[in-house]
């Protein structure tokens, strides 16, 4: 009996020398194409982890953040950790969840960064899946809607998010939002189908808002899928759920991020809104630019050249179908509305809106010519080599800091007393020397704290950072 199944059935030819007990009489026949699919997805998904292998295998960390909890999370108990309370609404960043799995993650995977990688590559692969996902339900064409999850999850804000263990936040919120529509597209009608409605928006915008503010996109995008959708009673019941649930956290939150402490970068500023909305629209495709608000420094024809392209993209869907145009407008300004009212821009903030917008990309391609097919593969093309530039940025960096912070933890150790002051050999290192090195409490159970500083001179340094991160006496 050594015949696969598939094989019994017709065949699909990837399961061979499979034993499998004889089929009975009045067993189902398995429809070799679905084994095949099963199969298709299998493929499409390691394909996704392969182009991510980059982020996976980066044996380091990128900023202060995944260091600084770290040393929060080395506490002796895990009863003794500096957990954020679901009832302390009145932080000003209150992300219970994400903070408090992050403390968990940071516990556990901290000294294996592989893993630690692959577990938010894992979670940028599951929700590329549901949009996919999504787009299928939608009627979208499979080739088209796995293009659409594979430039998505290859894309620059993405692979920030998934790369930069300080943006799991991103990463919980989106998934809660495409969670929710998915869920939705899967209902049938009737009484029962309207309150697993409402519970499923209901217990999706709940998730996304402790995991970061910016989850109060999700109602505002379940009312414009309702608004496109003529007003379905399940879609209309899921919006009012969402809106409840966002109108309750507005009600305790709102004087508290109306007000944030003085000296935090997250006052409101309104007047710069334009700038920041046209930059995000165009960073996909901005090769060689890291970050985002490197954008401001771009010369006129940098910008001319941008802008063009994204023209091409706005002109291509206009002609292919003009509500779908619209949709990906508003659509992709309601999921950076949190983040326009911030008087800086940051990849990550980006994440959910490309989601949108690769998503309405998809849907519309259909209908395009031979110019507009032609404009979404160029910008595609451009979109992942970009995503593929910050990939190995990141990488880099975290080789980097994989030398830097244990040679940093080895000098303090042996130096148990006195600042230590550093200055980078190499002048392209000094702005990644700053981040790595500001307010680290700890590292590998050594104290760092105020001792360690950044200076401005070489004269005033007592350490030097070599190239590749070791850092030496000053010669």
């Amino acid at each position: 009996m050594g015949d696969s199944c598939c094989l019994r059935n017709g065949g699909c030819g990837f399961c061979d020398n499979v034993p499998f007990p004889p089929v009975a009489a009045h067993a189902p026949v398995i429809d070799p194409r679905s084994c095949l699919q099963r199969h298709a997805n299998l493929w499409f998904v390691l394909t996704l982890l392969l182009l991510q292998a980059p982020l996976w295998l980066n044996p380091g960390y990128f900023s202060h953040d995944e260091l600084q909890w770290a040393a929060r999370a080395s506490g002796p108990t895990l009863a003794g950790l500096p957990w954020q309370g679901f009832g302390d609404w009145q932080d000003f960043q209150y992300r219970p969840l994400t903070f408090n799995l992050w403390m968990l993650l940071s516990r556990a995977l901290f000294d294996t960064p592989q893993a630690f990688h692959l577990v938010l590559v894992l979670l940028g692969t599951l929700n590329a899946l549901l949009l996919a996902s999504i787009l299928r339900a939608a009627g979208v064409r499979l080739a088209h809607a796995r293009a659409a999850a594979l430039v998505f999850a290859l894309s620059p804000y993405a692979v920030w998010v998934q790369g930069w263990v300080g943006c799991l936040a991103d990463l919980i919120w989106v998934a809660a939002g495409l969670a929710v529509l998915r869920i939705l597209q899967s209902l049938d009608t009737g009484r029962a189908a309207l309150v697993w409605a409402g519970l499923a928006a209901v217990l999706a915008t709940a998730i996304g808002l402790v995991a970061k503010e910016a989850a109060i996109s999700i109602p505002a995008l379940l009312g414009l899928a309702t608004l496109h959708l003529r007003f379905r009673p399940l879609w209309w019941v899921a919006t009012l759920a969402s809106g409840t649930v966002a109108l309750i956290y507005l009600g305790l939150r709102l004087d508290v991020l109306l007000h944030p402490a003085a000296g935090t970068p997250y006052a409101i500023e309104l007047w710069d809104i334009p700038r920041r909305w046209l930059a995000y629209q165009v960073f996909p495709w901005a090769l060689a630019v890291g970050e985002i608000e490197v954008l401001q420094l771009a010369s006129w024809k940098r910008w001319a050249l941008l802008l063009i392209l994204l023209l091409g993209l706005w002109w291509s869907q206009w002609r292919s179908a003009r509500p779908l145009l619209l949709l990906s407008l508003v659509g992709g300004l309601l999921a950076l509305a949190p983040a326009l009212v911030l008087p800086f821009s940051s990849n990550q903030y980006g994440y959910g809106f490309m989601a949108v917008v690769c998503g309405l990309v998809a849907v519309s391609v259909a209908g395009m010519g031979r110019f507009g097919r032609a404009t979404v593969t160029v910008l595609a093309v451009l979109c992942v080599a970009h995503g593929f530039q910050i990939q190995f940025t990141l990488h880099q960096v975290g080789r980097w800091q994989a030398v830097f912070s244990p040679s940093l933890a080895d000098v303090a150790r042996q130096h148990a007393a006195g600042p230590i002051r550093l200055w980078a050999e190499d002048r392209d290192q000094e702005f990644v020397l700053r981040r790595l090195a500001h307010q680290i409490p700890s590292y590998a159970a050594v104290v760092l704290g105020d001792r360690v500083s950044v200076v401005d001179s070489a004269d005033r340094a007592n350490y030097w950072v070599a190239r590749d991160g070791r850092v030496r006496a000053r010669p």
